[in-house]
């Protein structure tokens, strides 16, 4: 069965106007306060099921973690439930990876 969501590559991903989509951080808490994106939800792993309303539908979802494998699933979930749900290729390491040349 094909996936019904996108994936978007470290470089997509730094060219993204936040004020067109709500990027989700599934990072745990205090790696969300030690570098987290200005504007973005944390919403780690642990807490998902309870606080999944917090995720606006008015514009695309680009969800993310450390690795890039959660945010694949809740992209999906994300998906089955009317989001128009992206998720980021190799994690928020890859995207460091691209911002600081790592």
């Amino acid at each position: 069965m094909p996936e019904h969501f996108k994936r978007i590559s470290a470089e997509e991903f730094a060219d993204l106007d936040c004020d067109e989509v709500t990027l989700l951080d599934l990072r745990e808490e205090y790696e969300f306060e030690r570098d987290g994106i200005e504007g973005s939800i944390n919403l780690p792993m642990d807490r998902i099921g309870t606080r999944l309303s917090e995720v606006p539908k008015d514009k695309p979802v680009i969800v993310y973690c450390k690795i890039g494998l959660w945010s694949e699933a809740i992209a999906e979930v994300l998906a089955d439930r009317g989001y128009d749900a992206a998720t980021l290729e190799g994690g928020y390491n890859r995207y460091l990876g691209l911002m600081y040349g790592m």
